[in-house]
């Protein structure tokens, strides 16, 4: 049986104090790209850091990289507090230009690629960069946009172009000194933004402290998976978001862990080949690739095996069931699922190694205390649906430039997630949906989750979406989007097989009145489901 903080004892009010906080042992005094790259390089610099289809990097090679970078940056008139702005893929540019502003006390903001270009515009208008670094396809589109803004920013292409007409980043950072001085920053500042991912509207800059990566990594990459020097990483979250940021970056640092760079999207019979040739221990991944690499090793004669690998990881979306259960038969690993989320900046709640708990989130990550309360903010018992509170010392400063938001988030020291979820008695949570998502039905509250994870039950549907709809006589009923696997063609009658199996046994409140076959479900650029669209 778990022990828990008192805190969360039924009916409890809220404490300032967090029983379970991990101890960081810094000083005020914290620039954290320094302070990881100054302890990597003085115990393990001769170790691989990253290995890139262009070259291999060993920490201080990496460090040397950064302080050019850095350079680089003040040639531009980048100085503290003044916000970065990169726009790359997945590369060493983006990781010895992330890591250089930060050691500047600058603000890096990484942005992803496919934005449409209103999205763009207005994020650009909101960062106020100084300087933005871009790959040199976004190059033309990026500076048209920011002449249009009032903030003068800089664009420059981060590679070699004949459209930008003057040097680009890569050729400038050759030639500058690779000895940088750290900004005398604190542990509250200001360190980088994350955005949402844009699964409930449009996305908000998280603002993170210095601090902030140090705890999340203690948590997890050393509390939770024991990361080490001997571990090679291989992850598919985009650098850009804040789980890639941890994985590719923060995770690699804080425990010396090589990180295979994955630059472009690659299929599952590809992921497979990386992890065999690198020899990878640990994969970080979502849902919807598990499945991929699963299909792709199906569909290959020969076995497929991978003996180097010792633990994968989920924390992107929701892990079903029958996913778990064909990857440990496949593999004979399990997989850790876990709930994260930008403003907590990584997981929070999370399964462990040798303690997975199948269907579950898993129990409070170390460091972090979680509470469900009711609508009134009274913690509520085992076995009930609550609202979703963690205290971690992870927690954004705030979103940039929305104190409303940033208002309804933060309650004290405690972050509302906006997700319901159900505890057991021995303190593994069950995520049963965003709060948002959540469908009164006939007085009864759905949630989606539950109700798509029997549409996906079913051989003939590879992606299902709930959401609720009024029908004839102003009551709210249930409609779903179903993506159908391949080879499988949509008809009426389909639809009608579908909504009379996943209706069977299932109270009226839980039952499907529509059907509709779609080609995709939209998702953000992460892979969550954004089922506001489908509302």
């Amino acid at each position: 049986m778990a022990e828990h903080p008192s805190n969360n004892m039924v009916g409890s009010v809220r404490s300032f104090d967090n029983p379970q906080a991990l101890s960081l042992n810094v000083t005020r005094e914290l620039n954290i790209a320094d302070y990881l790259l100054q302890a990597a390089v003085t115990e393990n610099g001769d170790n691989i850091a990253i290995v890139s289809p262009q070259h291999i990097l060993t920490f201080k090679q990496l460090a040397a990289l950064v302080n050019q970078a850095g350079n680089f940056l003040l040639k531009h008139k980048v100085s503290i507090e003044r916000r970065v702005l990169l726009m790359l893929k997945n590369s060493t540019d983006f990781v010895s230009l992330f890591l250089a502003a930060i050691k500047l006390g600058a603000v890096p903001v990484a942005l992803p690629a496919q934005l449409q270009r209103y999205e763009l515009r207005y994020l650009l208008d909101e960062s106020r960069a100084t300087v933005a670094i871009v790959d040199p396809e976004d190059f033309l589109t990026v500076r048209e946009l920011c002449r249009e803004l009032p903030w003068k920013t800089e664009v420059i292409s981060a590679q070699p172009s004949e459209i930008s007409g003057s040097l680009s980043m890569a050729e400038e950072r050759q030639e500058q000194d690779s000895e940088l001085a750290a900004a005398a920053t604190t542990c509250d500042d200001t360190a980088f933004w994350a955005y949402t991912q844009g699964s409930a509207g449009f996305p908000k800059a998280t603002m993170h402290s210095q601090r902030s990566p140090l705890y999340a990594g203690l948590s997890y990459a050393q509390e939770v998976l024991h990361l080490d020097e001997n571990d090679i990483i291989i992850s598919t979250s985009p650098l850009y978001s804040s789980q890639g940021l941890m994985e590719r970056i923060f995770f690699p640092l804080i425990s010396r862990a090589s990180i295979v760079m994955l630059e472009a999207k690659l299929s599952g019979a590809e992921l497979l080949e990386k992890m065999r040739t690198h020899k990878a221990t640990v994969i970080f991944s979502s849902p919807d690739i598990y499945n991929q690499i699963l299909q792709d090793a199906e569909s290959q004669h020969e076995s497929v095996s991978l003996p180097s690998l010792r633990a994968c990881i989920s924390t992107n979306q929701p892990l079903t069931l029958a996913t778990q259960v064909s990857w440990k038969k496949k593999f004979d690993l399990d997989i850790i699922n876990a709930l994260s989320s930008t403003e907590e900046l990584y997981a929070y709640i999370t399964n462990r190694p040798g303690q997975i708990r199948a269907g579950s989130l898993g129990q409070a990550a170390p460091g972090y205390s979680i509470r469900l309360e009711d609508k009134n903010g009274l913690h509520v018992a085992p076995g009930q649906i609550g609202n979703l509170l963690v205290y971690g010392g992870s927690t954004m400063l705030g979103f940039w430039n929305k104190q409303k938001k940033t208002t309804r988030a933060l309650i004290g020291p405690w972050l509302d997630t906006g997700d319901k979820c159900i505890m057991d008695e021995d303190g593994y949570y069950y995520f049963a949906g965003k709060r948002e998502d959540m469908m009164l039905i006939d007085d009864h509250w759905v949630s989606p989750g539950d109700v798509e994870q029997n549409l996906l039950s079913f051989p003939e549907v590879a992606q299902a979406a709930v959401v609720s709809a009024m029908d004839n006589n102003d009551k709210m009923r249930l409609r779903a989007y179903i993506v159908l696997e391949p080879n499988i063609e949509p008809s009426g009658e389909m639809a009608t097989a579908l909504r009379i199996k996943a209706n069977n046994n299932q109270p009226l409140h839980r039952q499907i009145k529509w059907v509709d076959f779609v080609p995709d479900l939209p998702r953000s650029n992460t892979g969550k489901l954004q089922r506001y669209r489908l509302r």
